[in-house]
């Protein structure tokens, strides 16, 4: 596919969130992203909710502009298909806990031996040095580790986690910036390097002023609503139908919404009075917008260049022009038939063609054209990586039975034991 980064071939092991996301991104921007599956394929493809074809809601949201195989990296077969692949890629891309991939044989250490200029890129909740490199993570637990969480909702109510993943999207921003850094230092120095990636790391650096204003002051930042720890008037305030957001405005504001008085008004002339007044100021503006309903006082604040606009649901924002002139709905044909929607690329720069992306593939919909066009392998090597895979796919349900039959066999002998001592 064309764009910027056409030419360059990355192997997506990852699954959820973080990981498909970046490597969208890269795909986005015209790499070819080789998303690689266990048979089955990976945990998204089965989250409930809705779907197109019976392909979760979940998975198309971040795995468009990629080329899907099937290969199970436990077997002989499957390792030696991945290292041939190692062998014409620039990027191996992961977003699991540091032991899982060297547990694979697909380490930066095992790769780089194979092709030494290789890019590899592991994201991770807590990256892979400090005290908590092995723990499990989730986005929601990353950012109430990161004091986001703390800061979320409205003064004294229950913490609240932002509207969408931002740990997880910020984990793939960061992955994917990093991986166009680390091609363009390869192009000067011939050299390869391992990306280390955290989200907790990512949270911070995205929460660079509400830390600094910690650092510097010494207070700890509570929950705000929708306001700014330094800026008022900011945030969502409630008009006679609806609410505005609105922005950074004073004294001009006053003017628009008739609150002439409060200009000069010893607690809101200056910004750190205001800040000090925070309720009363806001309250003040409240009482003065509640004269009118949203809509009209949007269309005044357009008149007047205030720095506002609507609080709108996502069924709106779909709908909005300003959105449909930036393309950022796709509306891409699905291998299983009908198009599917899906929020689009914010990076709009010479050689990225938007009309010729693809749908998110469907569990190993490219796995001949890898395997015999890009590999070229014969059809006798193939019918033996899926004889393998399927005789491992057997072995792991065979021992998972087992190993529950006997979890459940303990759990009877333990409750036998207790009613005898009852």
């Amino acid at each position: 596919m064309a764009g910027p980064l056409s030419g360059y071939r990355v192997l997506d092991l990852s699954r959820a969130i973080a990981g498909p996301y970046g490597a969208m991104i890269l795909g986005d921007l015209g790499a070819e992203v080789i998303k690689i599956e266990p048979p089955g394929g990976e945990i998204s493809r089965i989250f409930p909710g809705p779907n197109h074809e019976g392909e979760s809601f979940y998975y198309m949201s971040f795995n468009r502009n990629k080329k899907a195989l099937t290969l199970d990296l436990g077997t002989a077969s499957g390792k030696d298909v991945f290292y041939d692949l190692v062998k014409v890629s620039d990027v191996v891309w992961d977003n699991f806990r540091p032991e899982v991939m060297e547990r694979l044989g697909a380490d930066y250490e095992t790769v780089k031996k194979i092709n030494p200029p290789i890019i590899s890129c592991s994201i991770s909740g807590y990256g892979s040095t400090g005290p908590y490199m092995h723990r499990p993570s989730v986005d929601v637990v990353v950012q109430s580790m990161a004091g986001t969480i703390s800061m979320t909702g409205e003064p004294g109510g229950r913490p609240t986690k932002p509207g969408f993943p931002a740990a997880d999207i910020l984990g793939g921003l960061f992955g994917a910036l990093s991986v166009n850094s680390a091609l363009a230092y390869r192009e000067r120095t011939g050299q390869g390097q391992r990306i280390d990636i955290g989200l907790l790391d990512c949270m911070m650096s995205a929460m660079a002023y509400e830390f600094s204003y910690h650092l510097l002051s010494g207070i700890v930042p509570e929950p705000m609503g929708s306001g700014h720890l330094a800026l008022i008037p900011y945030g969502v305030y409630k008009c006679k139908e609806g609410y505005v957001a609105i922005g950074p405005s004073w004294p001009r504001l006053a003017k628009v919404i008739g609150a002439e008085w409060m200009i000069d008004d010893p607690r809101f002339k200056q910004g750190d009075a205001r800040l000090e007044h925070r309720k009363e100021f806001n309250q003040a503006v409240e009482e003065h917008l509640a004269k009118a309903p949203a809509e009209d006082w949007l269309e005044l604040f357009r008149v007047e260049d205030i720095i506002a606009g609507p609080v709108n649901t996502i069924d709106k924002v779909v709908a909005d022009p300003q959105v449909e002139a930036r393309n950022m709905i796709l509306n891409l044909p699905h291998p299983l038939g009908g198009k599917v929607r899906l929020a689009g690329n914010p990076v709009k720069m010479a050689g990225i063609e938007e009309d010729k992306y693809t749908a998110p593939p469907t569990e190993g919909q490219h796995s001949d054209e890898i395997l015999k066009g890009l590999l070229k392998y014969p059809e006798e090597k193939i019918t033996k990586l899926r004889d393998e895979e399927k005789k491992h796919t057997e072995e792991l349900i065979t021992r998972l039975q087992k190993t529950s039959w006997e979890a459940a066999t303990r759990i009877l002998e333990r409750e036998a034991e207790q009613e005898k001592k009852d």
